[in-house]
């Protein structure tokens, strides 16, 4: 087989294409590409520093907590606390008499307080859990990432491959339309020497002009497979693309079917449901720890500071102006009774548990199904693909034979019109076996969890 490319001059006049942005792509170079372009990969990345952050900021809750705040109050009229004379001192008044009400204020019209406060979590079962569950919730994500790949390969790949053999029934029908171009003007001169009837050209005539109509739609489905590999790529479907992998580099005969056991965990499906049974029951866990009492560490630092008149506020040196506080103590937290909340929580979180541990044995069925499936289309591409190489091959056979007959004046236009129709037919029914054949060579590494290897 030919090395497969896409035609420069045809893309550049397309508006999937230019020229001017050519890049050139093997298989493998195609999905690396997507791995770094691809936008659903990009937000699954976006996921794992999300995760990173969360973990981060997890951390933090158990680290020490320090605040600070300062209240300024202006009191236009300041409340007081009303009492009467009694005639004993130190509220004995000589203009009042017994019984008389007394407004005593209960602050400066002007006050100034500021706090510096810390609080150091000590023990807190809660805190405990959630940092392993952030954890795991990180390594979640990293699977998540390693499953949009996957996602991205597989859909990569059978564009490439779809496009690859588009391409070469693409140039087949080229060679086709040259080849009975050349019977029909051999044919023309055959009718001008009276060895051949007006019929003979009529039906090498119609079937020339279906061959070129049938090239113009299979051009412009080349250029919407491409704009679609480079979608599936996360590429600008301006740009050009080159496809150097050829299809002769693939050996078919080393592709097998694979050993139907298989380690499930290697599927990344299986591993997420895994982790997601980890977190579960760090959920378990995190409601268990409610149970258990919190302590925390306090500390505080501040001062009262009040004046009558607002400018002695200023007056930060004079005794008694501003006046300090402090103080440190424990303060510990023990739940008593919740109303049944975290019993009832447990059971929720019991059942879906249960729910998971299903989810594994259907998950290992679908497995265990879709490894035999890969295994059977695999077989079953493979022995179709032998079947159509055979009648490619057959029917190239057919065509030069009745060529030869037919120049030889022994046999009839109509069989080489039939046999050049029978060839374009084994030609595409190759050509659509082989790719067959590729894809259900990706869906067996994706099923055995070999799509990406990382």
């Amino acid at each position: 087989m030919r090395f497969i490319k896409i035609n420069l001059f045809l893309i550049a006049f397309l508006p999937c294409g230019s020229a001017w942005a050519q890049k050139n792509f093997s298989a493998r170079d195609a999905v690396k590409y997507a791995m770094e372009h691809n936008p659903n990969v990009k937000n699954a990345q976006i996921e794992t520093r999300v995760a990173d952050a969360k973990v981060s900021e997890t951390i933090g809750i158990g680290l020490p907590q320090i605040s600070g705040s300062a209240t300024l109050l202006h009191y236009p009229q300041v409340q007081a606390f009303v009492i009467e004379n009694t005639g004993v001192p130190p509220f004995a008044n000589p203009d009042l008499k017994i019984g008389d009400p007394i407004a005593l204020a209960l602050q400066l019209q002007n006050t100034f307080t500021g706090s510096l406060e810390a609080r150091q979590m000590i023990f807190n079962g809660s805190y405990l859990v959630g940092l392993k569950a952030s954890k795991t919730y990180k390594e979640l994500s990293a699977k998540q990432l390693k499953q949009a790949k996957e996602q991205i390969a597989e859909s990569v790949l059978k564009s490439y491959y779809s496009l690859l053999v588009n391409e070469e029934k693409s140039r087949l029908l080229d060679l086709n339309i040259s080849r009975l171009d050349s019977t029909f003007r051999e044919t023309q001169q055959l009718f001008k020497n009276g060895f051949a009837e007006q019929i003979d050209l009529n039906r090498l005539q119609v079937t020339l002009n279906n061959l070129k109509s049938e090239k113009q739609k299979t051009k412009r489905m080349l250029t919407l497979a491409s704009c679609f590999l480079k979608l599936q790529m996360g590429m600008s479907v301006n740009d050009s693309i080159v496809l150097t992998t050829r299809l002769d580099e693939v050996n078919t005969n080393e592709i097998v079917p694979a050993n139907t056991t298989i380690d499930y965990a290697r599927r990344t499906d299986y591993s997420i449901l895994q982790t997601q049974k980890s977190l579960a029951g760090l959920q378990v866990q995190n409601i268990r720890s409610g149970y258990l009492p919190s302590l925390f560490g306090l500390a505080t630092l501040g001062f009262n500071s009040a004046a009558s008149r607002f400018s002695n506020l200023g007056n930060i040196g004079q005794r008694d102006r501003y006046v300090p506080y402090s103080y440190i103590g424990l303060n510990l937290s023990v739940p008593v009774f919740d109303g049944m909340q975290k019993k009832f929580q447990l059971t929720q979180k019991r059942l879906e548990i249960e729910k998971i541990n299903n989810g594994f044995k259907q998950l290992e069925n679908a497995i265990d199904l879709e490894l035999n499936q890969a295994n059977i289309n695999l077989a079953n591409a493979r022995t179709n693909l032998d079947i159509q190489e055979r009648n490619l091959n057959l029917a190239k056979e057919v065509v030069r034979v009745s060529k030869v007959k037919y120049k030889q004046g022994v046999g009839s236009n109509l069989e080489v019109t039939n046999a050049e129709s029978d060839l374009k037919e084994a030609q595409t029914n190759y050509y659509t076996a082989l790719y067959d054949f590729m894809v259900a060579k990706i869906d067996l590494d994706k099923a055995q969890g070999q799509l990406i290897l990382e």
